[in-house]
């Protein structure tokens, strides 16, 4: 699988933003994301889990910052 994790700005003006985590060509089809913050768990977004053609899937899931930068390094686990 791919993880990637980036901020997207609500608009041009200074305010919350999304983080976006994208998971691409994971297989099989049964995955868990979470967002957690100071080891409390946030509630997120998510889209439904895309089926790609060679039997792999993908899955965004959105979660609302409270500034527009990242305060702190981004991990992914899988």
């Amino acid at each position: 699988p791919s993880v990637s994790i980036s901020l997207v700005p609500l608009s041009s003006q200074p305010g919350p933003g999304h983080l976006l985590c994208s998971v691409m060509d994971f297989y099989p089809a049964h995955i868990q994301l979470r967002w957690f913050q100071s080891q409390q768990e946030l509630s997120v977004v998510a889209t439904d889990m895309v089926p790609n053609r060679d039997w792999t899937h993908q899955l965004l899931v959105l979660l609302v910052t409270p500034h527009p930068g990242m305060g702190s390094p981004a991990s992914a686990r899988w």
